[in-house]
């Protein structure tokens, strides 16, 4: 199951990276959905001192696993390595930015989840409204911190 959402930030692609993708662990600055963010593991990738991000959401503690992580395509994937929804077997996400104009950037966040067992047409549909909402909340409010310099208040 994929769910895929784009969305276009008034901001450079470097602007935009620096906070999506350079700030990978700290995602609590700009998500009302994490109440903790940390960066965490050891460096892999070129440029980034880690390689997961720890967080605390209102259903618990999640670890974020980063497998690629790309600066100069401007692109990263993770898999959630420790609280995943139950439902998943596995699930993950990729996230890219590409180039519109000098000062605006499309954002691409497609989160990937294979259910641990066949889901019923009315689960999945259930499962996909409530994936997508998450996704789009999360890509407007980095929209929102990118283009204000402010995070929406949290719940």
């Amino acid at each position: 199951m994929n769910i895929k959402v784009a969305l276009t930030i008034k901001k450079t692609i470097q602007e935009v990276w620096e906070v999506m993708g350079n700030q990978f662990g700290y995602a609590d600055k700009w998500s009302s959905n994490f109440k903790t963010s940390k960066p965490g593991g050891e460096a892999k990738f070129n440029g980034l001192e880690y390689s997961l991000r720890d967080t605390t959401t209102e259903r618990g503690n999640t670890i974020q696993e980063l497998t690629a992580f790309d600066p100069v395509q401007y692109t990263l994937t993770y898999n959630i390595t420790s609280g995943a929804p139950e439902i998943a077997k596995m699930a993950g996400a990729k996230w890219s930015l590409f180039t519109e104009t000098k000062n605006s950037t499309l954002v691409s966040m497609e989160f990937i989840m294979e259910p641990k067992m066949p889901l019923t047409e009315e689960m999945e549909t259930k499962l996909k409204m409530g994936l997508t909402k998450s996704v789009q909340e999360l890509a407007e409010e980095l929209k929102f911190y990118l283009e204000t310099g402010k995070a929406l208040a949290k719940n």
